[in-house]
């Protein structure tokens, strides 16, 4: 969505932008999956070999560079990362950097690295997946560079770029970032191609769920005309909603939309994504 309360210049939307060329994705199932947000392997994988035909139709190879992951679900592991290495494509993997090793359902730092060695991205989604916009200055901080640390430790590479949890971000949030020593954040407005705050750069995504087909997924990386307003309209109407209930309601509406349950922190959090 857009953010809430950023300066007119980050918040305005040039009337002929193209759209974001990164797709988000989070739990790889084997079977289908129930979440909203959840992909079949067998839909990563149509996906993947559309990115790669419409990369080769436009004579470059930038696009195969947009596929990233949220959260650093253990499916990610056991489903996406064998059909990344299949069609020999990079994606870059946003992690929680605090459930890391901790919860059964989550990648362990052996695998992270394993996805590091093998030039995949590994970066940060904060440390609890809290919403940064909700955080006090402290925990705000906390969150940026605990992450950071933590990732940077045991996979031993720099580690600049965060996806923000629930696309929740704003001018403080943009701020924070830039002074915990990252140059891009991610967030889940598929209206910003690329933004420069200062000195990191605001990166937009398409949230990926489990009805798009890869006819919708080469229509989101290209989209034009008709497409592209039914598209603008639907996101304002969700940004409209949340301003309109507020967001604790929208959150908990979308959770229940997203049949989700809680996480291992104690909060629920995939609902958020993509709203």
């Amino acid at each position: 969505m857009v953010a809430i309360g950023l300066s007119p210049g980050l918040n305005a939307l040039e009337p002929n932008c193209r759209s974001s060329p990164y797709l988000a994705y989070h739990e790889i199932t084997k079977a289908e999956p129930a979440y909203l947000y959840g992909t079949s392997a067998g839909q990563f994988r149509e996906h993947l070999r559309c990115v790669q035909r419409l990369a080769a139709l436009k004579h470059s190879r930038s696009s195969v560079l947009r596929i990233t992951l949220d959260d650093g679900h253990a499916s990610q592991y056991e489903c996406a990362f064998p059909v990344l290495q299949e069609l020999s494509m990079k994606a870059t993997f946003f992690i929680t950097a605090g459930w890391t090793d901790k919860y059964p359902e989550y990648m362990t730092w052996k695998q992270l690295g394993e996805l590091s060695r093998a030039g995949h991205e590994v970066q940060s989604h904060g440390w609890s997946h809290t919403h940064l916009t909700r955080c006090s200055d402290h925990a705000l901080s906390a969150e940026l560079r605990g992450s950071k640390f933590a990732l940077e430790d045991h996979l031993g590479m720099e580690v600049t770029a965060i996806s923000a949890p629930g696309g929740r971000w704003n001018q403080r949030v943009v701020h924070a970032c830039e002074d915990a020593g990252y140059k891009r954040l991610f967030i889940s407005d598929p209206w910003i191609n690329k933004k420069r705050a200062g000195g990191i750069a605001v990166l937009g995504r398409w949230m990926v769920t489990r009805n798009m087909d890869e006819n919708k997924i080469a229509s989101l990386l290209d989209v034009r005309g008709t497409s592209m307003t039914l598209l603008r309209a639907r996101n304002l109407l969700k940004l409209t909603a949340r301003i309109m209930i507020g967001d604790s309601a929208y959150q908990a509406l979308w959770r229940r939309v997203a049949e989700k349950t809680q996480s291992p922190g104690g909060h629920y959090f995939k609902g958020e994504k993509g709203t």
